[in-house]
């Protein structure tokens, strides 16, 4: 069985904040990476309502997003990249 979705707990060097970092298969050819704001223990805020998506429509770029964001919102500030994608 392909895997079908990724999930990282990001913690931002600049700022402090929590976030968690989540790539899922919406489609056959359909994916979605949604960045949420977390609390002390990595637990989303508002799963209804995610701080950023981006949707990709292949595998290897869902996977390429989903680090990229990943290493972005570790280093950079999150309203800048949050700005970017948007």
């Amino acid at each position: 069985m392909p895997p079908k979705g990724l999930f990282n707990k990001v913690r931002n060097r600049l700022n402090r904040r929590r976030y968690v970092v989540s790539t899922i298969r919406k489609g056959d050819s359909l994916f979605e990476t949604a960045i949420f704001e977390a609390n002390f223990f990595y637990f989303p805020r508002s799963l209804k309502i995610p701080a950023l998506t981006v949707e990709t429509y292949t595998h290897n770029d869902a996977w390429d997003m989903h680090y990229k964001l990943t290493g972005r919102l570790t280093r950079e500030y999150p309203e800048r990249l949050f700005q970017e994608y948007r």
